[in-house]
């Protein structure tokens, strides 16, 4: 890096390009900087006075968070870096600005001054307008084709814009890490390569950032007969599908890795925006183009989405989500709820799932189906994740469910009976189970609420447990050697093989709801359903059925050898302050039902007295795991 009081690297050696330096005291606020400073800000020193707030105000918006961010992350993380941007100066021109910057920090390592110089590069085209990496283009590049597209749209007074499709590798980030940075770079290569062999003459293939590249095709350039081999008509708008399937075609095919024998297939996701002529604002093209890109991402990759107004209704949505979320977790507007898991042969309670629901001020309790995915892109799964198991853990320390006074059956086979008090389950995020102190949080949790750690279960995804990665028996170790319990819950929905999770220390399974809604109706569901149990019972694995709402369901899944079950016809999720009425509730209608072990009582029981032994009740039986 160049010292700040020269000139830098790559700039232009020209008298007409303007070089300055500054200085930040952190501890004061003062900030001094050179003359060449005013003429890069077009600002008379007579009448301005240097300030950061100022200074930063003149950088256009597309680019005014990202330079933010920069010094941020130079203050913070004490480390010296350099940007590029545009700024729209005091005198209304607009430059390129090429800026370096350091820190200096005191003896205790507290950073005590930023200073560092900036060069005006407006003239050096060659270093603000092609990415040296891949020699494309750059965001400059797209940004000038959108425009150029418009204004010829408004001149010629002709709808149909323009197509611009920008695409993200999928994985990228997994390759990079796993096979190096430089292997990593001759990917970005080999995909620079094919988007420009790929895209139409006259388009505009640019590398906006990292593994994110942009392709811009105008309406006069001949795409429509990409697909079919058809002359393109005069006028004829571009074929934006067409676009990207060549594009994706292009990619798909497998590249050689340099110095090495194998082959890598990359895959892309793309965000599509066609204009009509009318816009006038690139940014907010490529802002367009952003939100169906990360659609296209949330639904799995490898896929176009075309932009469509509510894409930017559901990003809206998704950041009042988020703000509300983050104000629920400080304020502490959350509430657990917990839905029962019945012993199917008997009937009885054996443990519950602690379901959080955030509380918000107007609208109430709100389902996790509404702010998961958000707290999961975010991150604030993990804070929601640690209040819940606090919960939780002291939930199963001191809560004892009514019991009907039916006796208890062997919910498993070679199981002996035992009395003992039911389960509080939990549900963990892939990112909590991430963290290196798992084993600590979880191990805390239960000291401070005193808990018995057998009466804890964590229930993780398929998807949570596959992207442990080879570290997910380490975090499985973790929690099982504490004497907690691990399944996997919403067993189906992923691509994993049974037998591999049974290599794991896992001890119980949950079938998904979907396939048990399909009981009674479809064929097939049942005999999935069937398989999925025997197979969990020869690898030695409780089965417990998610979402049973029908008697019809719960029966066939007794029939089938289920060991236990939750869903609606047994409770809803109930606040625990309302659990034991609700669980009393379910008595009655499983005595009405004959369900269980009340299929053992007379039709009609004579009143019992008050206080005589048959009125004792009788402990409930614990949700009985496999060895």
């Amino acid at each position: 890096m160049a010292h700040p009081a020269e000139p830098a690297p790559g700039a232009v050696p020209t008298s007409s390009v303007a070089a300055a330096v500054w200085e930040l005291d952190l501890v004061t606020g003062a900030l001094h900087w050179s003359g060449g400073m005013h003429r890069i800000a077009g600002s008379d020193p007579a009448t301005t006075r240097p300030s950061m707030q100022w200074w930063t105000s003149l950088v256009v918006p597309a680019d005014r968070a990202r330079v933010r961010a920069w010094l941020l992350v130079v203050r913070e993380g004490r480390r010296g870096s350099e940007e590029q941007f545009d700024l729209v100066g005091a005198d209304g021109v607009l430059r390129r600005v090429h800026a370096w910057t350091e820190v200096e920090v005191d003896a205790t390592g507290e950073a005590t001054r930023l200073f560092g110089s900036a060069v005006d590069i407006s003239a050096a085209s060659a270093v603000g307008h092609r990415d040296p990496l891949t020699d494309l283009g750059t965001r400059h590049a797209v940004v000038a084709h959108l425009r150029s597209e418009a204004d010829d749209a408004r001149r010629q007074r002709v709808p149909g814009g323009a197509v611009l499709a920008v695409l993200d590798l999928d994985r990228f980030s997994v390759l990079d890490d796993a096979l190096g940075r430089d292997t990593g770079d001759a990917l970005l290569v080999a995909t620079a390569d094919r988007l420009r062999t790929a895209a139409p003459q006259g388009a505009t293939v640019a590398r906006l950032d990292g593994d994110s590249f942009a392709v811009v095709v105008g309406r006069d350039t001949a795409l429509a007969a990409l697909a079919s081999g058809a002359h393109h008509r005069p006028g004829a708008g571009p074929d934006a599908d067409g676009l990207a399937e060549r594009l994706l075609a292009a990619l798909r095919r497998p590249t050689r890795l340099p110095g090495r024998t194998e082959h890598v297939t990359l895959t892309a996701s793309v965000g599509l925006v066609t204009t009509d002529g009318t816009e006038v604002d690139p940014e907010d093209l490529l802002r367009r183009a952003g939100l169906a890109l990360r659609r296209a991402k949330r639904d799995g990759g490898d896929r176009v989405v075309h932009y469509a107004p509510g894409l930017g209704e559901a990003a809206l949505h998704r950041v009042a989500t988020e703000t509300m979320l983050r104000s629920a977790l400080d304020a502490e507007r959350l509430r657990v709820l917990y839905q029962p898991v019945i012993d199917m042969r008997s009937g009885e309670v054996v443990g519950v799932e602690a379901l959080a629901r955030v509380i918000d001020p107007e609208r109430g309790p709100i389902s996790p189906a509404l702010f998961v995915d958000v707290a999961e892109e975010t991150g604030l799964v993990v804070r929601l994740d640690e209040w819940v198991l606090g919960r939780a853990s002291t939930m199963a320390q001191q809560w004892s469910p009514p019991t009907s006074g039916a006796p208890t059956t062997i919910a498993l086979p070679d199981t002996p009976p035992h009395p003992g008090l039911p389960t509080v389950a939990v549900n963990m995020s892939s990112k909590t189970l991430q963290r290196p102190d798992l084993a600590g949080l979880v191990r805390g949790a239960l000291q401070r609420s005193g808990s018995d750690p057998s009466r804890l279960l964590v229930e993780i995804t398929e998807h949570s447990l596959l992207d442990q990665g080879e570290g997910a028996r380490d975090t499985l170790d973790g929690l099982t050697d504490l004497g907690v319990s691990v399944g996997i819950d919403d067993f189906g929905t992923g691509w994993s093989a049974l037998s591999y999770l049974s290599a794991l220390d896992l001890a119980f399974m949950k079938v998904d709801r979907a396939f048990v809604s399909r009981l009674g109706i479809d064929a097939s569901a049942s005999a999935v359903v069937q398989a999925v149990i025997d197979l969990a019972h020869a690898h030695h694995l409780t089965v417990i059925a998610e979402g049973i709402e029908t008697e019809e369901q719960a029966r066939m899944l007794i029939a089938m050898g289920c060991d236990h079950g939750q869903g609606y016809w047994f409770g809803r999720p109930t606040p625990e302050e309302e659990l034991d009425d609700a669980i009393r509730a379910w008595h009655s209608r499983a005595r009405a039902a004959r369900f269980g072990a009340w299929a053992l009582e007379p039709a009609a029981p004579p009143p019992r007295a008050a206080g005589s032994p048959a009125a004792a009740l009788v402990a409930p039986r614990a949700l009985s795991l496999r060895p």
